[in-house]
């Protein structure tokens, strides 16, 4: 038995690195591999919360610890009493995270999550707090304005960095702290942001956490509406109003700036959870656009959508199945190994509050009425840090730490694709035909493929970088 930190600690040995399909099918569909899935067939990653025994070459893998399911009971709470409770657990979450020898700040992009954090922090007597934010010159992607309403009104030594971000310079970075392929874009403005921190500190306090554990993402809202669109006849959703909407030129504008892609991905839900209730994630391909890429049959690229620890499914709403999901999944194995990977290629400790497992517990039990209020979300830490901050983090929704890929694609990344992607040089893991014709189509305007494409440049370079290490 062998292990590592890292799988490139294992490229010598002699073990099965053939690509495990439903891996890449997971990779291309969502952007991301679900532990205990690796990308190759002889390695397997130990999940959050479990630990491995090896003895007399016996193995067993069991949980240690597991997030608790909704407390009905707790709907009878007062809401200030919860409230408060939930105050005093953050503060004392961030509280434990101050404790450092070297200099501490914190990221700040000007949401309410961040902006908690960095509340609590001046609440607990903290003084010159550093914090930090990245900015975009696409207008639609950029929230460091936000950022500096909230430092100046904390009265934070506020960092604001604008540094052009250049994907393709940062592509096989990117492709070798992560080891494998990790599609979410994201990690390039969190690369830059973790560079530019480290330059004033050592360890920095985040938000992380707080979209999963109180329900912040607009999917949520999303599956909220999608009980009353699907009260229309099937006939007039699929035909009539979804063949109109999927005919819309989209644009590359950030979505919360686009009408046309909003509407999309909402289709998208309703069709994907028509089909089958539990395809619940946000998909880039879909199981017909994998058929094809992939140059396989349809059943062969399905595979289970959630396999989570639920003994009690039947119990929870659609969303809170969805929010569990999040927290078992999508949270440890795309959004804090982003953070991670970014964070320790820096040599920057990057500590969570909203991690602490005090406040996972209490959040994991807090009924859904709390979290979601009709269509506001997050609505009992909204409550709970009213008194501290400014009015514009608290009516904010969610805006996703986006980068404008759309348009690197009609620029600078359009070469690297065509280089690394399509050249019949480098091995080919899809079917560099469909590979073609969807940059065709991105650069005619007709769909925003930015963040299909980036998924396929991403995975062709892992694999040149592989073969060659």
């Amino acid at each position: 038995m062998a292990f590592a930190s890292e799988l490139q600690s294992l490229r010598d040995l002699p073990l099965d690195f053939s690509i495990r399909p439903s891996a890449l099918v997971q990779y291309l569909r969502h952007g991301f591999i679900r532990s205990p899935d690796t990308i190759f067939q002889g390695i397997r990653e130990l999940r959050p919360a479990h630990f491995l025994q090896y003895s007399q070459s016996e193995l067993e893998i069991r949980p240690y610890w597991s997030p608790p399911l909704p407390d009905s009971g707790w709907e009878r709470r007062p809401e200030s009493e919860l409230a408060e409770e939930l105050r005093d657990l953050v503060r004392s979450a961030v509280h434990f995270r101050l404790r450092s020898d070297v200099p501490l700040g914190a990221f700040l992009s000007g949401g309410l999550d961040s902006s908690v954090i960095v509340a609590a922090m001046l609440d607990l007597g903290e003084t010159d707090i550093h914090s930090f934010a990245i900015g975009f010159e696409e207008a639609s992607f950029d929230e460091s304005p936000y950022a500096k309403q909230v430092a100046d009104y904390l009265g934070t030594v506020h960092h604001e960095s604008r540094k052009a971000l250049r994907a393709g310079d940062l592509l096989f970075d990117l492709v070798r702290h992560y080891g494998q392929p990790y599609g979410d874009s994201s990690a390039i403005p969190t690369w830059h942001l973790c560079q530019e921190t480290r330059r004033h500190v050592t360890v920095a306090l985040s938000g992380d956490g707080g979209d999963e554990l109180f329900c912040g993402y607009r999917r949520y809202v999303a599956r909220r509406l999608l009980a009353w669109y699907q009260k229309l006849p099937q006939p007039v959703r699929k035909k009539c109003l979804a063949a109109v909407i999927k005919r819309l030129p989209e644009g590359t504008a950030y979505y919360d700036h686009s009408l046309i892609k909003k509407l999309r991905l909402f289709v998208d839900l309703d069709q994907r959870v028509t089909e089958d209730p539990n395809d619940i994630y946000p998909a880039y391909f879909k199981t017909e656009d994998l058929a094809i890429l992939l140059d396989t049959e349809q059943n062969s690229v399905k595979y289970e959508h959630q396999n989570v620890e639920m003994t009690a499914d039947q119990q929870m709403n659609p969303i809170e199945l969805m929010m569990r999901s999040d927290i078992l999944h999508y949270l440890p194995d795309d959004i804090l190994t982003k953070v991670d990977r970014a964070s320790m290629a820096h040599s920057l400790e990057v500590r969570s509050p909203f991690m602490d497992y005090r406040v996972v517990e209490f959040a994991c039990r807090l009924p859904l009425c709390f979290k979601l209020k009709g269509l506001t979300t997050k609505h009992l830490l909204r409550k709970a840090f009213a008194e501290d901050l400014p009015s514009e983090p608290l009516k904010r929704q969610k805006h996703g730490f986006a980068v404008p890929m759309g348009d690197w694609f009609h620029g600078p990344l359009k070469a690297v694709y065509e280089d690394v992607v399509l050249s019949s040089s480098n091995g080919a893991l899809v079917n560099r035909d469909e590979a073609k014709r969807l940059l065709k189509d991105h650069q005619y305007g007709r769909t925003d493929h930015g963040h299909r494409l980036w998924l396929l440049l991403f995975l062709h370079a892992w694999y040149k970088w592989w073969q060659g290490i």
